[in-house]
């Protein structure tokens, strides 16, 4: 039987590590995987364990190897923003079983091997060759505009303290203006009562 893939075995290991476990770790029965924290999981982890910091590409890759993305239901434990994803033969206590995880054959060579099936008398039928479900890309979009969206809120954040510090500015620069004014009226009298002095003398 062919070696499990350089994916497969990175994606077991990241979720053994348990320092990653605040961000990504296994469901709760073990047999599925949770991104908890997808702005973290994607600046600290995916560089480390994957050597790039894209999340759609890594949804991507794990539909390429048949993952699927589960639904958030409404008591789910790890936020509406987590995404979890499950394989049958992906689970924490089944390290055996990792080798049965395998690339999906594209849909062009489907059709290729239908069509040489057919061809040899296999009896195909209508069905053979047909494209993979649309959910592949769809979760690759979602991921995608998962990104956008985060990127969006760090920006907002992002000038929401420009904001905060501008108006911090402000008021350091109101409150240096009025020590000025002061400090400005006080040496006005210092130098009205030296005048009187003076003139007194």
């Amino acid at each position: 039987m062919p070696p499990t893939s350089d994916f497969v075995k990175k994606l077991y290991k990241m979720l053994e590590d348990p320092s990653f476990h605040d961000v990504v770790s296994w469901g709760p029965h073990g047999d599925c995987f949770v991104v908890k924290d997808m702005n973290e999981f994607t600046k600290s982890i995916l560089p480390r364990m994957f050597k790039h910091s894209n999340f759609a590409s890594f949804v991507r890759q794990l539909n390429k190897y048949d993952f699927h993305k589960v639904k958030n239901t409404d008591d789910n434990q790890f936020g509406e923003h987590s995404w979890t994803f499950r394989h049958p033969d992906f689970h924490a206590d089944r390290r055996d079983a990792l080798e049965n995880i395998k690339r999906k054959v594209p849909a062009a060579r489907k059709s290729l091997l239908g069509a040489r099936s057919a061809a040899a008398g296999g009896g195909g039928g209508p069905g053979a060759g047909s494209p993979s479900p649309a959910s592949t890309t769809l979760d690759a979009l979602q991921g995608q505009v998962a990104a956008l969206l985060q990127t969006q809120d760090d920006m907002a954040a992002h000038i929401r303290n420009l904001e905060n510090n501008y108006q911090n500015v402000l008021a350091e620069m109101v409150n240096f203006q009025r020590n000025m004014a002061q400090q400005d009226g006080l040496m006005q009298n210092l130098i009205g009562y030296f005048l009187q002095l003076e003139n007194g003398q």
